[in-house]
């Protein structure tokens, strides 16, 4: 079949309209979408709450609600399954001319998943996430005793690589103690704010604390896939890694002591998309690692880990705090453990990029399962925003949801690109 012809377009919109998964995403999308091929055609979709009413090739002068523009060759490779959608608009490969960036954040699952039936509708098959490998296959193997040791072979260290250099700075600018930060006025602060400030503050607090309890509790098979592997370089690094997140989850305890003074249950604060990601998605990749640690299942569990959970949502939440104490110069002792926290996660960031980049340059195939997860990933984070603005009316602060969709996708883009342009990748 012939793309960019109206046969397409008709088997394009057959796809669609037998794809419960994409109703089920659109039930409360309401606005037509313009798919332009540049200096080749554009065509419309008339979308209508989770039902496609039809495809037809358009002048493309901009009288849709949404225009996604990108050359033959961008939709080509789309086209041909060698590149996400998603990762694609989150890249600038396929630009957002028109339509609310807030908008396509809500819908960002419905988004991929109409582009993915335009692969079917030529034959395509859109990739999904490799199977697990067991251990004993290309993953490490456990031994029951050693029979060297590097340290003692004449080996040595590795000083000059980056997990050592991040080691040695984990041990100059991560020694900080959060019972040393000064609170005294925080409290005072915290009382003075009205109602709905705190709810918020506390809804934020609530989703930071559990995050950092959960990468805590799941980093340990990461660790020990790497020792098992003998990256004896990185291992050491995660040990700061750990120490860290641990130390995180006692500042964010010391808050909820001492200045918001609650003691509740505060699940309730956590959203759907935010309990699937992190009590559901980080766990199943970090634990994967201790019966397959294949370099596959090392990308999945750093993407979910350092690329999106720290990358994209604490950066996102960082933003958030920092609009709401700096501009108003409230709880000092709360923002700068914010700023030391992000200082330490910066350095975990860092550390996925190094092993993400190493994993694909012994195997460039694993790009695509980079990029995979990465657009696997990406409604949950985005909906993890959304679901936390729809919670109030009007917003405290007079926060805008637009502004923080903007900058985690954004943080989104950038953490691809930092992984992609390392690769050589355009």
């Amino acid at each position: 079949m012939d793309r960019f012809t109206p046969t397409w377009a008709n088997a394009w919109a057959t796809e669609l309209s037998q794809d419960t998964e994409w109703a089920a995403s659109s039930t409360n999308w309401k606005w037509s979408v313009l798919v332009k091929v540049n200096d080749h055609s554009s065509w419309l979709l008339d979308l209508y709450k989770g039902e496609c009413r039809s495809i037809t090739q358009d002048s493309g002068n901009g009288s849709a609600d949404f225009v996604l523009a990108a050359g033959v060759d961008v939709w080509s490779r789309i086209l041909d399954g060698d590149q996400s959608p998603m990762v694609a608009i989150m890249q600038g490969a396929v630009r957002l001319e028109k339509g609310s960036i807030l908008t396509l954040g809500r819908f960002s699952k419905s988004a991929t998943l109409m582009l993915e039936a335009a692969i079917r509708a030529e034959g395509g098959t859109v990739e999904s996430a490799p199977p697990s490998v067991s251990a004993g296959g290309d993953g490490a193997v456990a031994s029951d005793h050693h029979v060297s040791f590097r340290t003692t072979s004449g080996s040595g260290l590795n000083h000059d690589s980056l997990p050592m250099q991040l080691y040695h700075k984990a041990k100059r600018l991560g020694i900080w103690d959060p019972r040393d930060l000064d609170m005294s006025s925080d409290r005072g602060h915290w009382v003075a704010l009205a109602s709905e400030e705190r709810d918020v503050l506390t809804r934020l607090l609530a989703m930071f604390q559990a995050g950092e309890e959960a990468v805590t509790l799941d980093l340990l098979p990461l660790m020990r896939a790497l020792a098992l592997d003998g990256r004896l370089e990185e291992e050491i690094y995660l040990t700061t890694f750990l120490f860290e997140e641990a130390k995180h989850v006692e500042f964010f305890q010391r808050i909820f002591s001492e200045v918001v003074q609650v003691d509740e249950d505060l699940s309730h604060y956590h959203t759907a998309s935010y309990k699937e990601l992190f009590y559901e998605k980080l766990p199943e990749a970090l634990n994967r690692l201790d019966t397959d640690a294949s370099p596959e299942a090392l990308i999945a569990a750093s993407v979910t880990y350092n690329m999106v959970v720290e990358g994209t949502l604490a950066e996102t939440g960082y933003q958030a705090f920092y609009t709401v104490l700096e501009e108003r110069s409230i709880m000092p002792g709360v923002t700068e453990g914010i700023r030391l926290l992000q200082r330490d996660e910066s350095r975990h960031i860092a550390f996925g990029v190094h092993l993400i980049r190493r994993l694909i340059e012994e195997n460039p195939p694993l790009m695509g399962v980079f990029q995979s997860r990465m657009a696997e990933l990406m409604p949950l984070a985005m909906a993890s925003i959304t679901e936390l603005f729809a919670c109030y009316d009007p917003m405290p602060f007079g926060l805008k949801e637009e502004d923080f969709v903007q900058f985690a996708m954004d943080q989104f883009g950038k953490r691809m690109r930092r992984i992609e342009q390392g690769m050589g990748v355009s």
